[in-house]
């Protein structure tokens, strides 16, 4: 079998040279963290959405944990020293301080099983119809993402609500720890 060189056209019949198609650099594969199965209703959904509407719905990402705790990312269990570094952040309103945190807090809850938990629940949401189908198509393929808006403020709610700083979906004041 002879050797592809850079400047032969590719062999998948791309009509490019190899360097620029299937023999150049590795690139970077966006990698799916979410079933098929889920995803694809919420392209069908976004197929015939105008650009404004998706803009719309993404711009709202950040508020749909507020819509029902289902959207929240349980902390109760988890007691580590950066959960307590953003809830004593939070408790004394330093927002640097908080922001600082979060990041390795998110970074240590991210799982594929948390991003699959969180999607079933935007569905449960779409299928009752308390939360817009572009919003609910929008959520769930941004938590397809490698980094998701949806999911750090999930945690973010999460953890105010931990601390006494923010109110549940359903209006009580949890007592802080």
């Amino acid at each position: 079998m002879a050797k592809v060189r850079r400047n032969d056209p590719c062999p998948c019949g791309s009509a490019k040279k190899a360097k620029r198609c299937c023999h150049g650099p590795v690139t970077y594969i966006d990698v799916r963290m979410l079933p098929v199965d889920m995803t694809q209703g919420a392209v069908d959904v976004l197929r015939h959405t105008s650009e404004i509407e998706m803009r719309a719905a993404f711009d709202q990402l950040v508020y749909l944990p507020e819509v029902d705790l289902s959207l929240q990312v349980p902390l109760s269990a988890i007691v580590t020293p950066d959960v307590e570094k953003a809830l004593s952040a939070l408790r004394d309103n330093d927002d640097e301080e908080f922001d600082r945190v979060l990041q390795p807090v998110v970074a240590s809850l991210d799982s594929v099983d948390r991003r699959v938990e969180l999607a079933r629940s935007v569905v449960a949401l779409w299928d009752q119809g308390r939360i817009p189908e572009t919003l609910a198509a929008v959520a769930i393929m941004e938590l397809d993402r490698e980094e998701s808006i949806l999911f750090k403020s999930a945690v973010a709610e999460s953890l105010a609500v931990l601390a006494g700083d923010q109110r549940t979906p359903s209006g009580l004041l949890i007592a802080s720890r």
